[in-house]
């Protein structure tokens, strides 16, 4: 665990060298929930900071592990990296914590805006069990996002975290409460996506207007399990390319 601490801490420095990553990366969700923000609202400001603070958690697990990672895998420093005596768990779990200081920042920014332009409010409890379930709920897009990093070749990793981006958010039901008017048939696909499992359980605990959905947090464990075994198996991959 300790080293893993020390890499998050490395990795976190590195980028905060670069304003032009994280000023976007923290502004973005908030800009966005500013802007857009009453035309989603709809009388619940409480859901639409946790779809907003959702989206600015996987904008980080997107653009800071699936394009970084893919664009800094080929230097000389990732070269370097390679060559300690480091597990590729300890690897992925320092980028996970990294992301981590990072999403928790861009959250509080929603959070920020949430309150104070759109009236959000909620107890301490729940306010505290809310960002615990993002927080929680957002590792398993950090995997994601750790393996196409991994999978895919620099050139390739923006289109495809943008083409993954919008379709999860969207489908998810990120900005919007799925509504009788969408039919039954794109509701029950869209339960299969892992943003929908993961806006449910925050919905659940935004507005406490039903009972926490133990099915879409079994939904999301899974999904995180399969998207940190891509990781691996990406991370191995790509070692074995490069280093044999």
């Amino acid at each position: 665990m300790r080293l893993a601490l020390a890499y998050a801490q490395a990795e976190t420095r590195q980028l905060l060298r670069f304003p032009g990553y994280w000023v976007p990366t923290v502004g973005f969700s908030g800009l966005a929930l500013l802007i857009f923000g009453r035309y989603f609202e709809r009388g619940e400001p409480e859901r639409l900071l946790a779809g907003f603070a959702a989206t600015a958690l996987l904008t980080v697990a997107f653009f800071q592990f699936g394009v970084g990672i893919a664009s800094s895998r080929t230097t000389p420093w990732e070269s370097f990296l390679r060559t300690l005596p480091v597990s590729v768990a300890t690897r992925i779990a320092g980028r996970v914590l990294s992301a981590l200081g990072f999403a928790a920042t861009t959250a509080g920014v929603v959070v920020l805006v949430a309150t104070t332009m759109y009236g959000a409010s909620m107890s301490v409890l729940r306010f505290v069990a809310l960002l615990l379930g993002l927080l929680v709920g957002s590792v398993p897009f950090a995997f994601l996002g750790i393996a196409f990093g991994y999978w895919l070749s620099p050139k390739a990793a923006l289109p495809v975290a943008n083409m993954l981006f919008l379709p999860l958010a969207v489908g998810g039901s990120l900005w919007t409460r799925p509504t009788d008017e969408v039919p039954r048939s794109v509701d029950l696909a869209s339960q299969f996506l892992p943003t929908r499992s993961w806006v449910e359980v925050l919905d659940s605990i935004a507005t406490g207007d039903s009972p926490l959905p133990l099915h879409h947090v079994a939904a999301l464990t899974a999904w995180g399990v399969t998207f940190f075994a891509l990781a691996w198996w990406g991370f191995r991959r790509d070692e074995g390319e490069r280093f044999r």
